[in-house]
């Protein structure tokens, strides 16, 4: 008896970091799976540079009201509620700004390895913009793909430097949030 409790014991504590994990995956996905493919396209848009100032504060009034209704669903603390919205915000725009530098012929994984961004990586902050050394490596990082970044339009080159700038902004809060 006292074997068979054991063991239910240790089932159950091996169960706590998966269950621990899913219930995180689920606040980091709720506003991210809330968001209408529509809003999410002017999300990204709007982040790259579309649209006017207006627009731009409605969408953010939008992914707000959403962000705030998964704050309350998961528990998400007060000091934890500005992270968790730039967070969102530049998971949506990253996930946009990925789909649509593919569709223009550029991975969007020649900019990750470049800056070292992921979960292990060094995720440089690029808040307050990038270095010339930092758009030289990702320019860098192109060629030695194959790319030829002469044929590469300018309004290209902006959504890759908006998503390396989401990308940065997505790994530093998610670190964050972080149990």
């Amino acid at each position: 008896m006292i074997k068979a409790l054991m063991a239910g014991v240790a089932f159950m504590l091996a169960a706590l970091p998966g269950a621990a994990a899913a219930q995180e995956g689920e606040k980091l996905d709720c506003v991210a799976l809330s968001v209408p493919g529509d809003t999410k396209e002017a999300i990204g848009e709007a982040m790259a540079g579309g649209g006017d100032e207006a627009s731009r504060e409605a969408l953010f009034k939008q992914l707000a009201s959403i962000a705030d209704a998964c704050v309350a669903r998961h528990g998400v603390t007060a000091e934890q509620k500005g992270p968790y919205f730039d967070y969102n915000l530049a998971r949506v725009s990253r996930e946009w700004l990925a789909n649509d530098i593919a569709k223009l012929g550029l991975s969007p994984a020649v900019a990750d390895k470049a800056l070292d961004f992921g979960p292990i990586g060094a995720n440089p902050d690029l808040s307050t913009g990038m270095t010339e050394e930092q758009i030289m490596e990702i320019v860098q990082a192109y060629v030695e793909a194959g790319v030829d970044i002469d044929k590469v339009d300018g309004a290209v080159w902006e959504k890759v430097g908006a998503y390396a700038a989401a990308t940065s902004i997505y790994w530093n809060k998610r670190k964050l949030l972080a149990p």
